[in-house]
C-alpha cells in the first residue's frame, strides 16, 4: 500500500465512515414520539374463578301505572219537570199565590167521566203524618192591599217558559184522624195510565183597565212507571 492510500484510510476511520449516522435535531416546535411503547396497567378486576358465571344486572323496575281519571257518572234524573212553554206573542202569567194545584192538574178518561188526580198539594193543607199540625191555619188577606202584598206569580215572556218541578207523586186526601176536623194528604204513585195534563194561566191585557185573558193548554203523558224527565205544555195563543 502506498503512503497516500494509507493516509486516506486513516482519515476515513477517524471520521467514522463505517458507523450509522445520527439524525439531525428536530426543528423548533417539532416533537417525536418515543420509541419505547408505554406500559398499560392491567384493570383492577379480580379474576373469575373457574366455573363462576357473572350474574346479569338486575332489571330496571317498572314504574307503577298511574290510575286513570274517569268522568263522573251522571246521576239519574229525580222527578219530572213540567215546562209551561209560551209560544204566543205576549206574556204568560201564572198566579201562584195558592200554589200550583189549581193551575196544573191531570186526569184520565174523557169528560164528563174523566177522573182527575192532584199533582200538587192543595192550599193550606198538610200531610197526614204532621201530628198536631195536620190542620194548618193560614192567614187570609183582609183587604185589597194585603191581597196584593201576598200575591205571587210566575211570568214567562214570549218565547220563554216556566219550569215547575214535580216529584212524580200524586196527592190523595182523607179525613184527618182523631179530634182534627180537616182533610190531610198522602203521597202515592199514580196508577199506570195515559194522563191528560192540563195547565192554565193568564194573558195580561195590553190595554189599561181591561182584565187579563185566561188561557189553558194540555198534553198527554204516560205516568205510573218511569216518568219522563220533562213534560212540555205549549201555549200557542
Amino acid at each position: 500500500m502506498s503512503r497516500a492510500s494509507l493516509a486516506f484510510t486513516v482519515i476515513l476511520a477517524a471520521c467514522g465512515g463505517g458507523q450509522a449516522q445520527t439524525p439531525p435535531p428536530a426543528a423548533p416546535g417539532e416533537t417525536h414520539a418515543p420509541t419505547t411503547t408505554p406500559t398499560v396497567a392491567a384493570p383492577d378486576v379480580a379474576p373469575t374463578a373457574p366455573g363462576d358465571i357473572t350474574a346479569p344486572p338486575p332489571p330496571t323496575p317498572t314504574p307503577p301505572e298511574q290510575p286513570q281519571i274517569r268522568p263522573p257518572v251522571p246521576l239519574p234524573v229525580a222527578g219530572t219537570t213540567i215546562e209551561l212553554k209560551n209560544d204566543g206573542e205576549s206574556d204568560l202569567m201564572s198566579s201562584t199565590t195558592k200554589g200550583w194545584q189549581s193551575l196544573v192538574f191531570a186526569y184520565t178518561g174523557k169528560p164528563p167521566k174523566a177522573k182527575s188526580v192532584m199533582l200538587f198539594e192543595g192550599f193550606c193543607t198538610a200531610s197526614c203524618d204532621s201530628g198536631d199540625k195536620v190542620c194548618p191555619v193560614c192567614p187570609e188577606p183582609k183587604n185589597k192591599k194585603e191581597e196584593l202584598a201576598m200575591a205571587k206569580s210566575e211570568m214567562a215572556a214570549a218565547g220563554g217558559s216556566v219550569k215547575v218541578p214535580w216529584d212524580g207523586k200524586i196527592f190523595v186526601y182523607e179525613k184527618a184522624s182523631g179530634k182534627h176536623h180537616c182533610k190531610c194528604w198522602r203521597k202515592v204513585d199514580p196508577p199506570a195510565d195515559t194522563y191528560t195534563i192540563k195547565a192554565c194561566g193568564l194573558r195580561p191585557s195590553k190595554e189599561p183597565g181591561k182584565p187579563s185573558k185566561p188561557v189553558c193548554s194540555e198534553t198527554q203523558a204516560a205516568l205510573g212507571g218511569a216518568a219522563p224527565a220533562t213534560i212540555t205544555i205549549s201555549f200557542p195563543k
